[in-house]
């Protein structure tokens, strides 16, 4: 997630670096002509990199760890996601700052080989903002550093998930400034670049959730313009319905709720059916079921479908659609607050 454009292992090509969900870092080495298939980046005993949540693909289920935990710290269990590769020490190789999509942490993992022979240490480390391990306020979605207020030395960006469908709080920008060196960096608290979203918009307004950003002077002015990916979540106001609207929205809103109703109890059946079975045989049951049953469920889709579409016009719902915004920055590390899709 969030991908990065790096000369990872100094070969003089362009590398592709990037989290994923599985909950570790990978590369995609390139050759100049293209990129191979993704691999996995290990530490110096040949271990996944993670925090805590991860997906193991030998048991091809969620799994967990402490092993990387910080020594002596109490973490927050994570879930690593985005990462970027960066000289955190100064000592000419690539690091990599790992970004939590469960707790909001940022950690470092510091790699004690070079670019050509990477060694990267086998236990995270918090990255503080404000003398306390970094907490982003509605974790992690992407991290980029760059020297924000011109100072001459690498600030931390941060972009935040929030709550993704619901009505809860949203995500937001913040930018960490560095009061220290790139060789050694000490991180103020969060300035907060684009606010938390409150959502309830009638439209879309602005980046709900999921706030991938980036950094460019857009507008060539001078200085960092925000372009920030995300989603907008809204709901339309509601249209005033006739008798005969009001009759017809509670005939489809029945019909919807038994279509619901059906479906919920096969995934019970399904459940009962399987209790008791071992994995290999619980899968091939559910399977057979879902087979049996697939040409039912295929024409109850149609029919749910339908009510939706002829429901969705007289009572509207939330509504959730992906844009890409821009914000320009106005001079000290101000953004302008009204964003343009």
């Amino acid at each position: 997630m969030s991908p990065q454009f790096v000369d990872f292992n100094a070969d003089g090509h362009l590398d592709i670096v990037a989290g994923i969900f599985d909950g570790s870092p990978h590369v995609a080495f390139g050759d100049g002509k293209g990129w191979q298939q993704p691999v996995g980046i290990l530490d110096k005993d040949g271990a996944r990199i993670v925090m805590n949540d991860f997906w193991n693909f030998d048991t091809k289920k969620w799994d967990a760890t402490t092993r990387c935990d910080p020594a002596g710290a109490a973490v927050v269990t994570g879930h690593l996601t985005s990462t970027w590769a960066a000289d955190w020490d100064g000592d000419g190789d690539f690091d990599l700052l790992l970004g939590d999509h469960k707790g909001g942490q940022v950690m470092v993992r510091i790699n004690e080989g070079s670019n050509a022979q990477p060694s990267f240490a086998t236990k995270n480390v918090p990255v503080l903002a404000g003398g306390k391990p970094m907490v982003v306020p509605g974790t992690v979605t992407t991290l980029r550093l760059v020297d924000w207020n011109g100072d001459g030395v690498q600030d931390l960006l941060v972009g935040s998930m929030g709550d993704s469908y619901g009505n809860r709080t949203g995500g937001g920008v913040f930018v960490y400034l560095n009061e220290g060196s790139d060789a050694a960096p000490k991180f103020d608290a969060a300035t907060t670049l684009i606010e938390p979203s409150a959502k309830g918009a009638a439209a879309p307004a602005r980046p709900d959730s999921g706030l991938y950003m980036d950094v460019g002077d857009v507008d060539g002015d001078g200085d960092l313009d925000l372009i920030v990916g995300g989603y907008a979540i809204w709901t339309p106001p509601a249209p005033a319905l006739d008798a005969a609207q009001q009759v017809r929205v509670a005939e489809l809103q029945k019909e919807l709720a038994d279509l619901n109703a059906v479906m919920q109890d096969f995934y019970k059946s399904i459940e009962e059916a399987t209790k008791g079975l071992d994995e290999a045989a619980a899968t091939a049951k559910r399977a057979e079921l879902l087979k049996e049953r697939n040409q039912v469920f295929q024409e109850m889709s149609k029919k749910r479908a339908a009510v939706q579409r002829e429901l969705e016009p007289l009572t509207p719902g939330q509504k959730r659609k992906s844009f890409t915004w821009l914000y320009e920055n106005l001079g000290k590390g101000a953004v302008d607050a009204s964003a343009r899709r």
